[in-house]
């Protein structure tokens, strides 16, 4: 019981099984466990050698799995991971086998997991095992109508989100409009590499990671903004996402991310990301959705305020731990 299957193959009988054990932990919770990239790891495989997968089964018919960690190896980084334990399978010790297992397992730079949403149980488990926490991920809100006081915290009222504007000197050199399927896919790759060049969990996505996503539910190219450049490029961009199951900001109705922006380094500065970001905005508010929300790391300053600067406040905060000492 206390040593998970280890494996870089996840089994295709166990995908479903596993993606059941999240959405438990999800409506006890609040929160979902798992990142959308582990999502798609679980259900379309890995890259050889790029990942590996902690699998506690079952006895029980009804939760053939029990416990799960997700770990993608990250080149010149420590490992990366996430950890979800079945709600009626909770304070048997499974949570702190699989950090065992995954810091056992992790590569020669250590491995640190999210907690996401910091519930009581996930940081009651990492401390008890010696984690310390070593980066936060805000998740921020903005209501885009009025909101009644019937919706916890309220009233709120919805910001204005005036018309992006570029400046002339800008818009003499790109044009803002919808992604293409089929023609943007490498100019945003490209684009994406370098804003993200020191972010390796966004930069290093690959043609397989987008064009997974765009056979998703949610994915929709009218939302996904690009600032096409006259040379054919793509100079910085604002991907939207909508979330049917509220994303634990309302029961019944979808609600927008943020889901990212992206500027070239040699664009930044122009006013690009905030433009696009009014764009995918009000395209969000334009489907008659009632929030909006987005994550930003804890230590960029300046997104954060440039965010509050739209009318956008914190929420919550995902938390990433890592052993006190790795190796």
């Amino acid at each position: 019981m206390n040593t998970p299957l280890v494996t870089d193959d996840l089994a295709s009988e166990l995908t479903e099984p596993v993606l059941a054990l999240a959405e438990a932990a999800r409506a006890v919770d609040g929160v979902a466990p798992l990142s959308e990239h582990t999502v798609l790891r679980v259900r379309h495989g890995a890259p050889a050698g790029s990942s590996r997968f902690h699998v506690f089964r079952g006895t029980d018919p009804t939760v053939s799995i029990i416990g799960f960690a997700f770990v993608e190896r990250v080149e010149d980084e420590p490992d990366s991971g996430e950890v979800v334990v079945h709600p009626e399978h909770r304070g048997r010790g499974l949570g702190t086998a699989l950090l065992r297992s995954v810091r056992e397992d992790a590569g020669p730079r250590g491995v640190r997991v999210w907690a996401h949403g910091r519930t009581k149980g996930a940081v009651s488990v990492a401390e008890a095992a010696g984690w310390e926490p070593v980066r936060e991920l805000h998740k921020m809100r903005m209501p885009l109508r009025d909101l009644g006081a019937e919706v916890p915290g309220g009233p709120w009222s919805a910001p204005e989100l005036p018309e992006p504007e570029l400046r002339p000197e800008v818009a003499e050199k790109v044009r803002i409009r919808p992604f293409v399927v089929g023609q943007d896919e490498q100019a945003w790759l490209d684009a994406n590499a370098r804003a993200f060049s020191d972010h390796p969990e966004q930069g290093s996505l690959t043609l397989d990671d987008l064009l997974q996503r765009e056979i998703e539910d949610w994915f929709d190219p009218r939302g996904f903004f690009v600032a096409a450049t006259t040379s054919g490029g793509i100079a910085a961009y604002h991907w939207t996402k909508t979330h049917a199951d509220g994303a634990g900001l309302s029961d019944d109705e979808s609600v927008g991310e943020v889901y990212v922006v992206g500027v070239d380094p040699a664009w930044q500065g122009t006013g690009l990301g905030r433009a696009l970001t009014l764009a995918g905005l009000r395209h969000l508010r334009d489907r008659g959705l009632p929030w909006v929300h987005l994550y930003v790391d804890g230590d960029n300053e300046a997104a954060v305020r440039l965010y509050e600067s739209l009318g956008f406040s914190m929420w919550d905060t995902d938390v990433m731990y890592a052993p006190v000492r790795q190796g």
